[in-house]
């Protein structure tokens, strides 16, 4: 007998109602025999971690949730301890050649073997082996991929390193990755990595050299058949039928979004007082207030979110301009006020740098005072911005190849969409005032 939140619902366990893409599952599995980093990327609740964990347990690899102050010498402090390595860090030593400058984090692995020389990363051991343990020291310098390569391929490293959140790292230290991550291609560690945006090729346009050796897998766009899928599958699970009335309604609710699908199946159930499997012949979901309840239910929840969102947001970076320091700008103001003003329709395909700049400075209050580089201060730092404001997922996201704004949460379009806009720009606390 299965339980409503095992089929129905966003989850970080795999829900019962999981279904296999053929363009997209297919893909992954195909991928992880390639020897290449896989990359898996959509908008939030779009079923990335689902995809990765179904075919990868998490319990079974090692996984590194990064945040905007992870720094790439912790990713690899993390990936080493996970896997039992004691690390004594030394002190910080910069190194330079004619070309470049890098600063390298001198440190001492404590490796353990076994009997002849045999590594592992296990760290377990039988009572009568303890006796056997044999210990080597390595120095390595924790900012050098190929160190920490060595140092892996030492313990007989064969799983999988999974990055959470890579869009949380700024632009600087994904570029940093992105370069480490071919002398990981080439020495046979594989990374996974998820992140929260709609552009294929990122970690291309930062290292060309990863051509070939990097497999991009989008997990949107979930089309109608999949929708009805994931309908359908959940139903066998807990003996229910549900009605196409209602099943169209929480589709055209969804705008694309499994996550937000899951969720009105969950809150539908729930007000049919369907909590686990039904008994005998089941049931059969005809009453469209089912659904009208589940919509207004999560309408609620989202919009008291997002607004609590957007209202932090707003409260963001207080930014001055040079030629009246004693006067903020406050941008962030300015830009929750655009997105109000844009609404769903304006934000569905991006928002464009120039046309966010110019709605900007039609309502600003020192709109002279507005400089370009102020914009690309506001935009570049969108992803920090809403980490320090504790705003998880992140609603937006700049892409600064495409010069456009996204929403990236994909439960904040049906936010948009259900809203009242206006009122809530009208209520938007002012910081000027």
């Amino acid at each position: 007998m299965a339980q409503l939140n095992e089929v129905f619902g966003v989850s970080p366990n795999q829900v019962l109602s999981y279904v296999e893409r053929n363009n997209i599952d297919e893909k992954f599995r195909s991928s992880l025999g390639t020897g290449n980093h896989i990359v898996v990327y959509g908008a939030s609740k779009q079923g990335k971690t689902a995809l990765v964990s179904r075919y990868l347990p998490y319990s079974e690899n090692v996984v590194v949730r990064l945040t905007p102050n992870t720094n790439i010498s912790d990713v690899y402090a993390s990936i080493l301890r996970q896997l039992g390595v004691e690390i004594e860090i030394g002190n910080e030593s910069e190194e330079s050649s004619s070309s470049s400058a890098t600063v390298g984090i001198k440190a001492k692995a404590k490796l353990l073997f076994f009997g002849e020389g045999e590594a592992s990363a296990s760290g377990n051991l039988e009572a009568a082996d303890k006796e056997k343990k044999i210990y080597q020291t390595v120095p390595f310098n924790l900012a050098v991929a190929q160190d920490i390569s060595e140092l892996l391929h030492k313990v007989g490293f064969n799983k999988k390193i999974i990055l959470e959140n890579f869009h949380y790292l700024d632009e600087n230290k994904q570029r940093e990755l992105a370069f480490d991550l071919r002398t990981f291609q080439e020495t046979g560690i594989v990374f996974v990595i998820l992140g929260v945006w709609r552009k294929k090729d990122k970690l291309r346009n930062f290292c060309t050299d990863l051509t070939d050796r990097v497999d991009d897998i989008p997990v949107e766009p979930w089309i109608d058949s999949d929708f009805r899928e994931v309908i359908n599958k959940g139903s066998r699970k807990l003996n229910i039928t549900i009605s196409e009335s209602i099943a169209a309604k929480l589709i055209s609710n969804s705008f694309g979004s499994i996550g937000v699908l899951q969720e009105l199946l969950r809150e539908c159930c729930k007000a049919a007082e369907v909590m686990e499997t039904c008994l005998g012949d089941g049931r059969h979901l005809a009453d469209d207030s089912y659904a009208d309840k589940a919509l207004d239910e999560k309408c609620d929840d989202y919009r008291e979110n997002h607004e609590q969102d957007l209202e932090l947001l707003a409260s963001g970076n207080v930014t001055h301009s040079k030629a009246k320091e004693k006067v903020p700008l406050h941008l962030p103001y300015y830009l929750v006020r655009v997105i109000a003003q844009k609404g769903y329709e304006g934000i569905i395909e991006g928002l464009s740098r120039s046309d966010i700049t110019e709605s900007i400075k039609a309502m600003h209050h020192r709109p002279e005072d507005v400089r370009p580089s102020d914009m690309s201060n506001l935009l570049h730092n969108l992803s920090s911005l809403q980490f320090k404001k504790k705003i998880n997922p992140p609603l937006i996201d700049y892409d600064k190849g495409k010069r456009l704004l996204f929403a990236i949460d994909s439960t904040f379009f049906y936010f948009l969409k259900n809203s009242n806009l206006s009122e809530f720009e009208e209520e938007l606390p002012s910081p000027i005032e």
